[in-house]
């Protein structure tokens, strides 16, 4: 009896601990569904919240595309382009975007803040992107002073949804529209850039293109090709020829394996052909064709090696351009014999249009040299009555040789030295020395020919026909005297002149004995207001005869401008023709050529009242300074008398212009014996000089300026020919026996429409090259009316309570 009240005990012992057991598992299980359905319902908050939040982003993210697209179409905008009660609201996005989803359409809304100019240098004026900083390590405009504008987009979404209060997210995100001067840029080209220079060369500064870079070396004499600022790219980096140049014997440049080098953020040049010269780092990656892993493969070494000094297509790196400027496209088809490039660069140097023309467009018009000069001359060089055009798109009838100039608004000016004026009214004070002169069949390009097809063997019915030129000539001296005495209010002014003797390079002082009334030397209608520091000079019908050029003379010397530092300072020169330099200019001639010094003339300017100046043509060639002798006969540099004349006296053949190159017809030009001109613009022969029948050797040449000019692009029409690359793109044209120096910016924006033929070194011997970037430039001081191109970026993504939304909205000034 005892065993059985035991064991009843016991059992019900257990029934016990199988209850408490089942209670707690109960009150486990009741726990874990309620976590579960509270995580589920968290799980869901979280889901809507993280909707709502997308949904504000994109609402964002569509504001920012309508603010682009305004800013991708107009050259300026107020700081209240966004209000929302202006004419041109942000708009959210459409509910169709936002179907299917738990976002209540209505509750979407973006906002505009106020366009904010951001800058961080001393003159209170750009923004300079701080190489050093790891946060703009990858940053394209790295290394630049640039023109920075932020604007703020403020988001706001709410969505619903059964059992589940609402839910709102408000986000923030700011819009960096950036400015970048084109001649913040060593090197800007708006199609491919090709470098293969022959002999060492450094490019300081930044580089961009919008097309694919190519890069090799020319010489197997162990020289290099460096690059110590950022480069970006937007295509691709290859090494190589993209079309090997034509030599003057015929044959065909071969490739080497010169060094090319790129710098890393410790300042360090590292070869793209890599550690042990294993193969060329480039898009290819070795490989005999570019793939999607090439490419890879390259974005990956690329970051790791150059530390973003370096950047492709493959980083992100996009076109940039003007404003509503369409993209540069070359010929996809070059042997139809129609050219179909899209070459909307070009309309930056074109004469102005009226709005009724064809191809008007306003925001294109508002960037142009021409709409945009201080001091505008349209000239006929024509032996015919020519239509011109003033700077409002009027049509204006020239004569035959002569010009009409004018302020921006359309009123005519009288320049000093013109005897007549608009609908030919006397100057007041004839006498002066003439700023603009009007001189037919002045000077031969052996470059630019006629009646000659590049694409077939030379004959007497495809024979080399050098042009004649007429040319419109500028006196930068006449030019400076009368800035001097009209905008500057100076009494004098000190220039450099040639007189054909020794001294030529010696400062004379303000005005010609045979000139007795100095006010002869002021512009007639104008005054210091009108001066903006941009000539553009009109040569009527340039593209279509495509025989003229205007030529800048005597700008040896600091070349008109107002006071150093001012709003206006430096000197812009445009025109829509082929443009000639004769000489120094905005330089005073003394060459240093020690890369290590500070006074380096391609790259530092020689003194502190040196301005920043510009070039922009349809293409710029570089003829040298005039050297006389003791007796006053010029020994050296450029002259017209012989420009028609080849430039060496060994392998040029008597049969030239109908035999095809090869080594013993290496050289363009006639050989018949000549006087040099007793001055350098005379296109006669003189009579002091010896006779020659080869060009004068060139001489040491500085120039301090920016180009900006076209190019005529590698297989253009089909016919097989090197662009030349940027360490040709200023032309030449003789056989130098010196220095050339430019310190500047160069920018090949379009194909050349004028002096269209391709490049060829059958016509000169080139000069020691120092080129570089102008230490002005790099300190953010640029020409006068500098075009700009525009990026963008994305920044301070932020999300924002209810009480930072709202005073974000209050600080608003609408």
């Amino acid at each position: 009896m005892i065993f059985g009240r035991y064991h009843r005990n016991q059992r019900g012992s257990v029934m016990v601990m199988a209850i408490m057991i089942a209670a707690v598992l109960g009150i486990a299980v009741a726990s874990i569904l309620r976590w579960s359905l509270t995580e589920r319902r968290l799980n869901e908050r979280h889901a809507l919240r993280l909707e709502a939040r997308n949904a504000a982003e994109a609402a964002t993210e569509f504001a920012f595309a309508q603010v682009r697209y305004r800013m991708d179409n107009q050259t300026s905008f107020p700081v209240t382009m966004l209000d929302p009660d202006g004419p041109d609201p942000l708009e959210p996005p459409p509910s169709s975007i936002f179907a299917g989803s738990n976002v209540v359409t209505s509750s979407v809304e973006v906002t505009g803040g106020v366009v904010r100019s951001i800058t961080n240098d001393l003159s209170g004026t750009h923004f300079f992107v701080d190489p050093t900083d790891p946060n703009n390590q990858f940053d394209p405009h790295k290394g630049k002073r640039i023109f920075r504008r932020d604007v703020l987009i403020l988001g706001k979404a709410t969505v619903r949804a059964p059992g589940v209060s609402d839910i709102t997210a408000y986000v923030g995100q700011t819009l960096s529209m950036r400015e970048a001067p084109m001649f913040a840029h060593a090197l800007f080209f708006n199609m491919d850039l090709e470098i293969a220079p022959g002999a060492d060369m450094t490019i300081f500064g930044p580089v961009h293109t919008n097309g694919d870079l190519w890069v090799v070396g020319q010489a197997n004499n162990g020289s290099s090709l460096d690059f110590r600022g950022p480069v970006t790219v937007a295509g691709g980096v290859y090494w190589g020829y993209r079309t090997a140049p034509i030599m003057g014997d015929g044959s065909i440049e071969g490739e080497t394996q010169e060094a090319i080098r790129f710098t890393n953020k410790a300042g360090s040049l590292i070869n793209l052909r890599g550690q042990g010269n294993s193969f060329w780092h480039d898009h290819k990656m070795g490989e005999a064709a570019e793939t999607t892993e090439t490419r890879s493969e390259f974005r990956v070494h690329s970051s790791n090696t150059y530390n973003g000094y370096l950047q492709t297509s493959v980083h992100g790196v996009e076109s940039y351009k003007p404003v509503a400027f369409g993209d540069y496209v070359e010929d996809p088809t070059p042997a139809d014999g129609v050219d179909q490039s899209q070459n909307t660069g070009r309309a930056m140097i074109e004469r102005p249009l009226a709005s009724g023309d064809a191809g008007y467009n306003a925001q294109v018009e508002a960037q142009k040299f021409a709409r945009k000069a201080g001091l505008y001359i349209t000239v006929n060089p024509s032996s015919t009555t020519r239509t011109g055009k003033s700077p409002t798109g009027a049509d204006v009838s020239i004569p035959a040789g002569e010009y009409r100039a004018f302020r921006a608004d359309g009123t005519a000016v009288i320049l000093p030295g013109s005897t007549v004026g608009t609908a030919g009214s006397v100057h007041p004070t004839p006498g002066a020395r003439p700023i603009i002169q009007v001189k037919s069949n002045q000077m031969t390009d052996l470059r630019r020919f006629t009646n000659f097809n590049p694409n077939a063997n030379r004959s007497w019915s495809n024979a080399y026909d050098p042009k004649t030129l007429d040319i419109i000539e500028v006196d930068m001296n006449a030019l400076k005297r009368a800035v001097d005495w009209t905008v500057n209010g100076s009494s004098s002014s000190l220039i450099y002149d040639y007189d054909n003797s020794s001294t030529d390079s010696a400062y004379r002082a303000s005005s010609p004995s045979s000139v007795t009334n100095t006010a002869a030397y002021n512009m007639v209608n104008y005054s210091s207001s009108d001066w903006n520091g941009l000539v553009y000079i009109e040569s009527v019908d340039a593209e279509t005869r495509r025989d003229s050029g205007v030529r800048l003379i005597n700008g040896r010397g600091r070349v008109a401008s107002t006071a150093t530092g001012s709003a206006t300072e430096g000197l812009t020169i445009a025109t829509n023709d082929a443009m000639y330099v004769l000489g120094h200019y905005n330089a005073d001639g003394n060459i240093n050529t020690n890369a290590s010094s500070l006074t380096n003339s391609s790259r530092f300017p020689e003194d502190v009242n040196e301005v920043p100046t510009a070039l922009a043509a349809d293409a710029i060639t570089v003829l040298s300074q005039p050297v006389f002798n003791s007796s006053g006969i010029q020994v050296g540099g450029w002259n017209d008398a012989m420009s028609a004349t080849r430039h060496l006296n060994s392998r040029h053949s008597s049969y030239w212009a109908v035999s095809s190159p090869s080594s013993n017809n290496m050289r363009e030009g006639y050989d018949s014996s000549i006087r040099p001109g007793n001055y350098p613009t005379d296109a006669s022969p003189g009579s002091w000089a010896s006779s020659r029948s080869t060009k004068l050797e060139g001489s040491d040449t500085e120039i301090a300026a920016a180009f900006l000019a076209g190019i005529v692009p590698s297989n253009k029409n089909n016919n097989s020919q090197n662009s030349g690359g940027a360490h040709n793109f200023p032309r030449l044209l003789e056989y130098w026996d010196g220095d050339l120096a430019i310190r500047g910016s160069m920018v090949a924006l379009f194909e050349s429409r004028v002096a269209d033929e391709p490049w060829s070194i059958r016509y000169y011997n080139a000069p020691g090259r120092f080129w570089g970037f102008n230490n002005i430039l790099a300190e953010g001081r640029y020409p006068p009316q500098t075009p700009r191109v525009r990026t963008y970026r994305r920044v301070d993504f932020t999300d924002l309570t209810p009480a930072e939304y709202a005073t974000e909205l209050d600080e608003l000034p609408w």
